[in-house]
């Protein structure tokens, strides 16, 4: 059996992309109400504009079995919430009348009826899917932005307060799940030697209390699987903050020092192609499109993802048009369609971070090719693109291709001061060294 610890550490923060919405007039404060409980929750808001005296209302009920929402508004935000429903649910289940556009699933799972001035969303949460069902839920918060008129500058403080407040919590969750991992074991070693001590003791006694004893360690051993399943749900939640997070353009403390290291220090060569390696043509290319395409401002500072079906830069996801682009443009320089990353870059500075690497892979390419001796002793390398170190050998130009080729086949992209790693078999690094407080990057350990 195999276990497989993917450590790579973020610290959660939003950089909020520029906006631009029509000025909405003044309105007095909204009156609101909520209610929640472990099983159905209520929202409700309205308000009415002492300019144009039109009247703003939004009420949104999620309960066990199902997602509604209702509102009413001023034919200005029509148009807005058409784009948001259009964009979230498609084409395929459109049908469009005189002053109303519905949207309607064939099995009946959801119905949406959206006019000049009114707004209905049902969604049947027995029968929909969990990312159906968070499909909707997170249309319904952008909908309630729309609907009140929340300003950009508003909404930008929202978002930071809502970015520090998941930062910390997952920070307190990854706590947590330490503290649960922690417990597990001890309760794991308690238990282990009272079981044993009963086991013995039963063994002296009668019959019937050994049975009775017998079945008190198993629910003893019951309750310790459950606690270890719930830390690795815990931890499991800690890790899906930190994607969001990173999503929308959270920087943690560590790629930030990485970025004013002098061993991340980027310069483009002309050369590049000669030694296989492909992020010189990529970061151009990728540069030179985001700032065409007005997805960024400035070359001097970028984040960009590309990970699973989607791809992100500075906080802000791609449009499926832009995504395909994107996705040509790496193919065609050597990037494969499964090789996710995440790219950093500030000033003469980048970091690229693999999420899938085929690590293991690497060294076994490397061994049949006789590069290095075998796959269950140390190897080094130093892979910064147009150089590479082996062990603290550097390695000649010819060789530096051919390494290189092999990284690229295996999802590996090579950058200054990154380095991969085979400590002994069945334990791999790659990624940036981070001196005693270890990498930022992938982390194996295989079972033995």
């Amino acid at each position: 059996m195999q276990k497989i610890f993917i450590t790579t550490v973020f610290i959660l923060a939003f950089l909020v992309g520029n906006a631009q919405t029509t000025p909405e007039p003044p309105t007095p404060p909204s009156t609101s109400s909520s209610s929640s409980s472990s099983s159905s929750s209520t929202y409700s808001s309205s308000s009415t504009s002492s300019d144009s005296n039109e009247s703003t209302s939004i009420s949104i009920s999620h309960t066990e079995d199902d997602y509604k929402l209702r509102a009413r508004f001023p034919k200005n935000r029509y148009q807005k919430l058409k784009n948001l429903i259009e964009e979230t649910l498609g084409g395929k289940n459109m049908d469009i009348g005189s002053g109303y556009s519905k949207w309607s699933s064939d099995e009946k799972v959801y119905y949406v009826k959206l006019t000049k001035k009114s707004l209905r969303i049902s969604l049947d949460l027995n029968v929909a899917s969990p990312e159906l069902a968070e499909k909707f839920e997170n249309l319904g918060k952008d909908i309630k932005i729309i609907v009140s008129g929340s300003s950009v500058k508003v909404e930008k403080e929202r978002m930071q307060r809502e970015a520090d407040r998941m930062r910390t919590e997952a920070e307190r969750m990854k706590r947590e799940a330490v503290r649960l991992e922690r417990q597990y074991q001890r309760e794991s070693e308690r238990i282990e030697q009272q079981a044993k001590r009963e086991l013995e003791r039963a063994k002296r006694e009668e019959h019937r209390k050994k049975e009775q004893l017998e079945r008190e360690a198993k629910r003893m051993e019951r309750d310790a699987k459950r606690i270890e399943r719930e830390a690795k749900r815990v931890e499991l939640e800690a890790k899906r903050l930190e994607e969001k997070a990173r999503h929308k353009g959270g920087v943690s403390s560590y790629i930030k020092r990485l970025l004013e290291d002098p061993k991340t220090k980027y310069t483009s060569i002309s050369s590049g192609s000669n030694l296989n390696w492909i992020w010189p043509e990529v970061q151009e290319n990728l540069l030179t499109s985001l700032q065409k395409d007005n997805l960024i401002k400035s070359t001097s500072e970028v984040i960009f993802t590309s990970e699973k079906d989607h791809m992100y830069v500075n906080g802000a996801i791609l449009a499926e048009a832009q995504y395909e682009k994107y996705l040509q443009m790496f193919r065609k320089a050597g990037i494969q369609s499964n090789a996710d990353f995440s790219f950093y870059k500030k000033g003469d500075h980048i970091v690229v971070i693999g999420l899938n690497a085929k690590i293991k892979k690497v060294f076994n390419d490397l061994h049949k090719k006789g590069y290095i001796a075998s796959t269950d002793e140390a190897v080094k390398l130093l892979i910064d693109g147009d150089k590479i170190t082996q062990n603290g050998q550097k390695l000649t130009s010819n060789l530096v291709a051919t390494y290189n080729a092999i990284l690229r086949d295996n999802g590996i992209i090579p950058a200054p001061g990154k380095y991969i790693e085979m400590k002994e078999a069945g334990s791999y690094r790659l990624g940036y060294s981070l001196g005693s407080k270890g990498i930022i990057g992938t982390w194996i350990e295989e079972d033995r």
